[in-house]
């Protein structure tokens, strides 16, 4: 026990002992992570919405093409990348990773732009790719 703490973790008895200024910081610290939390949300929707849009648009734009070189030139395969930039760590890698596990598609350049590794090996087809890669994002704690 902290004898400097009036009150202890896990144990609100007491706290009707603290100053009153030290319930209003505390009470003013609540209100501040709580403010933060919420602007954190905001902005993971934003992050998700405009990586959706990206998604849908590329899909639409590309979908008849056969070059893998054009598609991942796509300004919205482009924009998809840049989005990691806007995220926390290891946002963008989350949903492209949940995107390649949903639907299978040409994710890896981006993710290996983003993440700055690439766990497919030049012998690898196209299944064994998706899976190097979710196999990857499990290892990084990206996937479960």
């Amino acid at each position: 026990m902290d004898p400097m703490l009036p009150v202890q973790k896990g144990d609100i008895t007491g706290i009707e002992s603290l100053p009153q200024a030290s319930l209003q910081e505390l009470l003013g610290a609540l209100h501040r992570v709580t403010d933060l939390l919420e602007a954190q949300r905001r902005d993971e929707e934003a992050l998700s919405k405009a990586f959706q849009e990206h998604v849908e648009r590329w899909k639409s734009d590309t979908m008849h093409w056969s070059s893998v070189t054009r598609m991942i030139a796509h300004p919205s395969y482009l924009r998809v990348i840049g989005l990691a930039r806007r995220g926390c760590p290891g946002d963008i890698e989350r949903l492209l990773l949940r995107e390649l596990q949903a639907e299978p598609d040409h994710w890896f350049a981006a993710l290996s732009a983003i993440a700055g590794e690439d766990p497919v090996t030049e012998d690898q087809n196209f299944d064994e790719a998706v899976e190097a890669w979710l196999e990857w994002g499990r290892r990084k704690g990206y996937l479960q």
